[in-house]
């Protein structure tokens, strides 16, 4: 691979959705189905804290044995051969009750995060289900899916390679500091003095890390939406001969993450530089403190070893701690870019009881309407509109005038810059983007079909449809049975595979399929934007009368990209440089002879 040249440092952003803090994340955790039970807490931190002090236990044995071979004594072992034997039996159970305890602390909290992680995956999915569709455009698929998929992994992989260990090491550290201030006051001095020197550069680390971190995050979720891009885009690409570019914008976006990957190799090895030193002073400083003390007669020689012991073995949760900060850090902001997307629905909740009813058929009141992409163009200007309540407008206009825009406003997938857009009297800047969704339905030309039945697919529209219910919804768009299509494409009927994973249904067909969908939802407003795509080939007309079926008995808006499309509808707005500039039927519109008549004409001499 290639590095692509830049002329300027690439300057690497995290991404709008920003990782939830630790008090977030855990009011997050806790409040999920298989959250760990208070008793469960309990006994893990008992199994842990008694790990722990197992190790310890083991340390001062040595002590007092050293003591007890160099003919000394001990106040609870006693002395002689028989005392050096206990201590020998004492050392062994703490080991084993070590290791128990170290095997016992793997399996709980494994056990719990592998549960957690399936509980947040689901919530997480959940929580985008519901979550305004502007947000979740904002943030990408390819974000989407780093945060279900990579970042919920890479907390569960971390947690179950350092997990334990980890969880040991903040409690053996306290543990310890407790064991030596109990050898001799004196320690505490040391300790404190290494935690002065030490505290800087812990905040330092807190605050750098998380925010490095981030930005690795975010840039991988940046490669994804590139990859899942041109998987999509794959047939363009063929046809445009794009396939280099593609590459190379693939590259490009690759190395900025191995570039943010090596962003973060600088802050790790000052964070094991400035380790090191913290746990040199603490090992020369307790030799250098218990030498003068032995001599003083203020500690025996064993426990002043005890002492450096316990120093010594720190060094491997230190380390433990220093080695594996990195992934540790990587994987708790990891698991807040998780939790960030399962809360992404929060602020959009608001209780069934209090949101508005909608009649079947209701007027949609555009006011003022404004939108600019940010730091871009200004796409709409001042649109002001009423879509009476049960007929059909149709938009037309030139490419890039707005109508897409405007039709994807109402339909909730945008916030205006400014203006009103109230459906039967509710301001749809008051209410969840939900209801906007339960409400006003948009159908375009990109139709995805699921991935089974011909049954399940229509089901999604009306759970508890019968086969006849979904039969006359079929027929109503033009497919039945004994038609060419319905013979071609539906052999088996309902019972058809269609989908992912089954061979593919025309296209017109499966156009063909979503507005038998929407017949089955009946929402109150509909808006198509292309939804006939296929209406320029031999299935015009069938394409056409089932987009007039569906469109009955419910107020409908239609972004008209075939004038015979608008012609038949009650009302056809023109739009131009987002602004409307005509308002009309079709027969006083061709009588006005202005934009829309000079369009028809040229649309009628090119059939």
């Amino acid at each position: 691979m290639t590095k692509p040249a830049q002329s300027k440092p690439v300057v690497r952003q995290a991404d709008a959705l920003a990782p939830a803090g630790g008090k977030d994340i855990w009011n997050f955790i806790m409040a999920l189905p298989s959250a760990p039970k208070r008793y469960q807490v309990i006994f893990t931190l008992a199994s842990i804290i008694t790990a722990a002090a197992a190790m310890n236990i083991g340390a001062t044995v040595i002590g007092s044995i050293v003591d007890l071979i160099s003919g000394g004594s001990s106040t609870i072992l006693g002395s002689g051969k028989d005392a050096v034997s206990l201590a020998m039996i004492i050392f062994a159970i703490a080991l084993v009750i070590e290791t128990i305890g170290r095997a016992l602390n793997l399996f709980l909290i494994n056990t719990a995060t592998r549960r957690l992680s399936i509980d947040l995956r689901k919530t997480a999915l959940d929580a985008v289900m519901r979550a305004p569709v502007p947000r979740i455009l904002e943030l990408g698929t390819g974000n989407v899916i780093t945060r279900l998929s990579k970042d919920i992994d890479t907390t569960v992989s971390t947690i179950s390679h350092t997990g334990d260990r980890l969880i040991v090491t903040l409690v053996f550290i306290p543990v310890t500091a407790v064991t030596l201030v109990l050898v001799h006051p004196a320690y505490l001095v040391l300790m404190i003095v290494t935690a002065i020197i030490m505290w800087p550069w812990i905040k330092q680390v807190i605050r750098d890390v998380p925010a490095v971190t981030n930005v690795v995050s975010a840039v991988e979720a940046k490669r994804n939406n590139v990859l899942l891009d041109s998987i999509r885009a794959l047939e363009t690409l063929r046809q445009f001969r794009l396939m280099r570019w593609a590459h190379r914008r693939m590259d490009y976006v690759s190395w900025e993450t191995v570039q943010a990957w090596g962003d973060r190799l600088p802050l790790f090895n000052r964070i094991m530089g400035q380790g090191s030193i913290a746990f040199g002073f603490l090992l020369l400083g307790s030799l250098v403190m218990s030498m003068p003390m032995v001599s003083a007669n203020w500690l025996s020689v064993g426990e002043a070893a005890t002492a450096v012991l316990l120093v010594m073995r720190l060094e491997m949760h230190v380390f433990t701690l220093l080695f594996s900060a990195g992934d540790i850090q990587h994987a708790l902001t990891a698991l807040g870019r998780a939790v960030a997307l399962g809360k992404i629905a929060d602020d959009d909740i608001v209780a069934d009881t209090e949101l508005p009813t909608v009649k079947p058929q209701p007027t949609v009141e555009i006011k003022s309407l404004d939108y600019a992409y940010p730091g871009g163009a200004h796409v709409l200007s001042d649109v002001s509109i009423t879509l009476k309540a049960g007929t059909t407008t149709a938009l037309v206009g030139t490419s890039g005038a707005g109508k897409s825009t405007l039709a994807a406003l109402v339909a909730g997938l945008q916030y205006p810059t400014a203006g009103k857009i109230i459906v039967d009297g509710t301001d749809t800047a008051t209410v969840p983007n939900v209801w906007i969704s339960q409400h006003v339905a948009l159908i375009t030309q990109d139709v995805h079909l699921f991935s089974g039945t011909l049954r399940n697919d229509l089901l999604l529209a009306k759970p508890d449809a019968s086969d006849n219910e979904l039969l006359t919804a079929l027929s109503t768009v033009g497919l039945r049975h004994g038609t060419p299509a319905w013979d071609r494409w539906l052999p088996k009927g309902l019972n058809t595979e269609i989908g992912a994973g089954n061979p593919e249904v025309g296209a017109e067909v499966a156009q063909q399929i979503s507005l038998a969908r929407m017949f089955l939802r009946q929402p109150p407003v509909l808006i198509m934007d292309e939804a006939t795509s296929e209406a320029g080939s031999e299935h015009a007309e069938a394409l056409e009368s089932a987009a007039r079926a569906v469109a009955r008995g419910r107020t409908t808006l239609v972004v008209a990209h075939r004038l015979d499309q608008a012609r038949v509808a009650d009302r056809i707005l023109v739009m131009e440089a987002g602004e409307i500039i005509e308002d009309g039927d079709h027969e006083s519109l061709i009588a006005l002879g202005g934009h829309y008549a000079r369009a028809y004409a040229q649309w009628e001499h090119g059939k």
